[in-house]
């Protein structure tokens, strides 16, 4: 949720302290509404990845949105739009198991090989973009 946050903020959408406040806490409402739901009333394993996958459905969408309007003025976005596309098609993996290959990779273990060097390319993405926002270029980018 705070990447949603995140890049909410990045857009430009909430750059009043009042409407970041709002957002803020009604993203942590509905955080607080599904931990509480999960953990006091039922653990619905069902219930719960579909909420997750809606929430990244949303954070990609919101990012690649906002990789779309920056890319012609900020080089570095492709970073940020190749870490979105590829969880985007390794969620593939996570979502539609199959038996393992070779008694040893699953679709699971091949989601985290997948996934294991992105987190390399997205902190990239965000040392170039916080140099990009502290050479004062684009205060609101």
């Amino acid at each position: 949720l705070f990447s949603v946050y995140c890049s909410l903020v990045r857009m430009a959408f909430l750059q009043r302290p009042v409407l970041r406040a709002l957002v803020g806490l009604l993203l942590s409402a509905l955080y607080v509404s599904h931990v509480s739901y999960l953990a006091l009333v039922k653990f619905d394993y069902g219930y719960n990845m579909a909420v997750n996958v809606l929430m990244a459905a949303t954070n990609m969408v919101f990012w690649l949105l906002w990789c779309f309007s920056n890319a012609s003025r900020q080089p570095y976005v492709w970073k940020c739009a190749a870490v979105l596309v590829t969880t985007a098609s390794l969620m593939l993996l996570e979502l539609g198991d199959f038996p393992p290959l070779w008694f040893v990779l699953d679709a699971h273990s091949l989601w985290h090989l997948g996934t294991s060097p992105l987190p390399l390319l997205w902190y990239s993405f965000l040392a170039d973009d916080a140099k990009f926002l502290s050479s004062g270029a684009k205060k609101a980018a």
